[in-house]
């Protein structure tokens, strides 16, 4: 073979590896109130897009607050403009259409209670024909969350957002001890931090590793079954 059909050749198998290459598309849905989930869903995408090929998309669910009511309050009003100017509120019936159309899911909610808001939970509420056609099975998944104390029921509203995934056959992750910082914030079960009684805590270093650090982990897992998806696993039930 002279060298140029082989410097040819090569150059034509590189741009087929190119070609071949998986992309994953993640979203991360959430409902917040004050601001404190719409900053951990930065922080989870920020980790998640440290994987090349990995498009992350954030949207956040409309709130049912009337503006009259937040009107009253100078500063939650800022909040909600801001909010709405990065990320303008979704209807729930155009998110639950949306779902099926990428390879992994990421739910926040601020803790009501010990369990997800009412928001979140009217978000799962509709999703009854995807689970009738089997659109979220084998989908990866995983929770956020935030309460205003230490015991304000974090591991609990992780959790709860996790039932109806498994009722759905997704895949979940949570956050591994590999990560350090997990013993100072948040739970195996999902990043979670407190806010404080104004929900005006700062965050801190500590918080943002172990988000990005999920993200991160979402993100390789997703990854490594998207790519092989392709490979033919034939399972014997006798």
């Amino acid at each position: 073979m002279h060298i140029e059909t082989y410097i040819i050749c090569y150059f034509l198998y590189l741009m087929n590896e190119n070609t071949n290459t998986k992309k994953i598309n993640i979203l991360i849905v959430f409902y917040t109130r004050y601001g404190n989930t719409a900053r951990m869903a930065d922080e989870i995408s920020i980790g998640a897009t440290e994987i090349p090929e990995t498009n992350v998309t954030i949207k956040r669910i409309a709130d049912d607050v009337p503006m009259d009511v937040i009107s009253k309050n100078l500063e939650w009003t800022k909040i909600v403009k801001d909010l709405d100017e990065k990320y303008p509120p979704v209807p729930i019936d155009d998110l639950v259409n949306e779902l099926p159309q990428y390879d992994s899911i990421i739910f926040g909610s601020p803790t009501r209670f010990g369990n997800m808001a009412s928001q979140m939970k009217t978000l799962w509420d509709r999703t009854s024909s995807l689970w009738l056609n089997g659109s979220l099975i084998g989908k990866v998944g995983g929770v956020f969350t935030s309460a205003s104390s230490v015991h304000g029921g974090q591991e609990s509203t992780a959790i709860s957002m996790m039932f109806p995934m498994l009722h759905h056959g997704m895949i979940i992750v949570g956050v591994p001890y590999s990560i350090p910082e997990l013993t100072e914030t948040g739970s195996p079960y999902s990043p979670s931090r407190i806010v404080g009684p104004k929900a005006d805590r700062p965050f801190e270093d500590k918080d943002i590793k172990v988000a990005r650090g999920f993200g991160k982990r979402i993100a390789e897992i997703t990854y490594k079954l998207v790519a092989g998806k392709d490979d033919k696993v034939h399972i014997k039930v006798s």
